[in-house]
């Protein structure tokens, strides 16, 4: 055979195991995600059905979580469909050809570490780059949303109170041509003295209806107001038949804005460079850093680990080692979550960190890979 054609066909085979790879990777990836998505579904419109956040910040939310669970989730999903895809070629004996043809598994490891290090570029844009990034918009919008008035989240046909209590509103209706108009509103206001000063009231809630009501926004004084318009005000003390009712054309109840939390002050929202220049400054930021650069050197070692527990006899099936490989994997991510701990805790110094966990795992990578290596 011709130097050539066998350079045509080592292509071929490496095209061929590439593939394999990236098809199972993608697949593998996304249903990860899909299932971190929609626990964050559930969190979510656990907010959106207590009016904490309105209903179209859902999606956006949702969307700003994507490019940091891919690349959180990208070094499992590489690690699962290398061991998965050769582990299939293994029990369907197309490696075991492979090999007798003349492919190595050198070559074969080294096909997985070129496509691993491609990948590697890939995690670590998501991680450095992109992640703080949509970490800090994801905050300002949550921010944002805080800062709304309950009216901004108001669902038909469900009571909602404000966020400090004194107020409690319901509306049955919100027309779709007309999203800023309620009709048939019901308005519980907390009233907790009187201001007549000469007056001793008791505390007591203030029950307003109306046919219809709207936001306004008083322009001298930037104040929010609830306007509920052809209604009536109940006004009186539970217990007590001294009730005052009053008809009103327009009744106004100022509604108070919640300010900012400060959600985008954490470290997770510094770029990294930035956040390179600060990391003898704080704990955190060395926890955060090390954290970010932790998760593109795990696509190696778990590539390296994939191959070594990839081979399977042909009876036993691609999901024979199945459960040892998942439980390797979590007591890696164990032993990063727990560096990051230690650092952010300052029990350990700097130059330990997360290199340790690295530098076990890799060790223990050699090890199987060399094993690997003197199969026949």
């Amino acid at each position: 055979m011709s130097q050539s054609s066998r350079y045509s066909h080592s292509r071929i085979v490496i095209v061929y195991l590439m593939r394999e790879v990236f098809y199972t990777m993608i697949a593998i990836t996304t249903l990860l995600v899909l299932v971190f998505i929609f626990n964050r579904l559930v969190r979510y419109l656990s907010y959106v059905a207590s009016g904490k956040y309105a209903f179209h910040l859902l999606f956006h939310l949702v969307g700003l979580e994507l490019p940091i669970l891919f690349g959180l989730l990208l070094p499992l999903g590489l690690y699962l469909s290398v061991f998965l895809s050769y582990g299939r070629l293994y029990a369907d004996s197309e490696l075991t050809v492979l090999f007798s043809c003349g492919f190595t598994r050198r070559q074969l490891l080294e096909v997985t570490l070129f496509f691993s290090t491609l990948l590697m570029f890939v995690v670590a844009v998501l991680i450095l780059y992109i992640g703080p990034i949509v970490s800090k918009q994801r905050d300002q919008l949550m921010d944002l949303a805080d800062t709304k008035t309950a009216l901004s989240t108001l669902v038909p046909g469900r009571f909602q109170a404000t966020p400090n209590g004194l107020h409690v509103f319901y509306v049955e209706k919100v027309p779709t041509q007309h999203p800023d108009k309620m009709e048939n509103i019901f308005i519980a206001d907390f009233v907790s003295s009187s201001t007549d000063p000469t007056k001793h009231e008791i505390p007591h809630w203030d029950i307003v209806s109306a046919q219809q009501g709207e936001e306004m926004i008083d322009p001298a004084t930037k104040a929010t107001y609830m306007v509920a318009s052809q209604g009536n005000r109940y006004s009186g003390i539970p217990g007590n038949r001294d009730f005052e009712v009053t008809q009103f054309g327009r009744y106004g109840v100022k509604l108070d804005t919640p300010t900012v939390s400060g959600r985008n002050e954490g470290e997770e929202v510094i770029p990294t460079l930035e956040l390179a220049r600060e990391i003898f400054k704080q704990p955190n930021y060395m926890a955060e850093f090390q954290w970010r650069i932790s998760l593109p050197i795990s696509v190696i070692i778990l590539a390296m680990i994939g191959v070594a527990l990839s081979y399977v006899r042909p009876r036993q099936g691609r999901f024979a080692k199945l459960v040892p490989a998942v439980l390797i994997y979590v007591f890696y991510a164990n032993m990063l979550f727990i560096s990051r701990s230690w650092l952010e805790n300052g029990q350990v110094p700097w130059w330990v960190g997360a290199g340790w966990a690295h530098l076990l795992m890799l060790c223990f990578a050699i090890i199987l890979l060399k094993r690997f290596m003197r199969m026949k």
